[in-house]
């Protein structure tokens, strides 16, 4: 069984997820630390701890729908642990 190729869609999620895990302009952003941050074509559309309203902004300034969007959260670098 052959694995079937990915959609553009897929395939633009994980160019952003990769983006946004190594980027210094997500990762090392202060106003970042300790939130989430939605991405869209290696774009940074929203930020904050609110995710479906975060998502929702994106995806209306965006023009897609959310589950075209990636969201990761950008650990803050003062904490130790995340808290539960």
């Amino acid at each position: 069984m052959q694995p079937r190729e990915l959609t553009e869609v897929e395939q633009r999620r994980i160019d952003d997820f990769q983006w946004a895990e190594n980027s210094p302009e997500v990762q090392q952003n202060p106003e970042h630390f300790g939130k989430l941050v939605v991405v869209y074509d290696k774009r940074v559309l929203a930020v904050g701890r609110d995710r479906p309203a975060i998502v929702a902004q994106a995806a209306q300034r965006a023009g897609v729908p959310g589950e075209e969007l990636v969201v990761v959260l950008v650990p803050d670098p003062n904490m130790w642990e995340i808290p539960h």
